[in-house]
């Protein structure tokens, strides 16, 4: 885990240990949010993530239908606690055209990141991800150069130090 100083305090962000280039989507081919997350879950499977994309599409689509995961800003956190994963994992992807997704502003997501994780009592790392995620995209220039990177490695180094700001 990856530890940084804020406020004159040490603090713990666990993005970095989760962001890998094989679940990242530079830009996601479709725009309603449905068919959005069938194309993020197609790619947990392709990285072994899960086998069984039907079962964790209805755990995330039981998880939106509670309220959405559309954050606001152009940023939406789909997540979910699933026994069929085979691991905690975080999927990073990108839409320039942006997708609807139900936002607490009515805006379109252009940056999405999807958790998934087994479920386990107080799993800590699971809310900490989370927690990491919405502090390192709150401000403007963060999701604009999230949007603006040319690649996975500037995307990682950019949450990596948002994460900790």
């Amino acid at each position: 885990m990856t530890t940084a100083t804020f406020a004159g305090r040490k603090t713990a962000s666990v993005v970095e240990d989760y962001l890998r280039a094989s679940l990242f989507i530079p830009e996601l081919r479709t725009k309603k949010k449905s068919s959005v997350l069938e194309e993020m879950v197609s790619s947990l499977v392709a990285t072994g993530v899960t086998r069984h994309p039907e079962a964790v599409l209805d755990v995330l689509r039981r998880r939106e239908s509670l309220g959405s995961t559309g954050l606001g800003k152009g940023v939406a956190i789909p997540h979910a606690r699933c026994t069929l994963v085979t691991e905690r994992a975080l999927l990073v992807a990108r839409s320039t055209r942006g997708v609807e997704f139900d936002s607490a502003d009515g805006a379109p997501v252009h940056l999405l990141f999807l958790i998934v994780a087994p479920p386990v009592d107080r799993d800590p790392v699971y809310l900490q991800l989370l927690a990491d995620l919405v502090r390192g995209v709150r401000l403007a220039r963060v999701r604009q150069r999230l949007i603006d990177a040319p690649d996975f490695s500037l995307i990682r180094e950019i949450l990596v130090e948002a994460s900790h700001e």
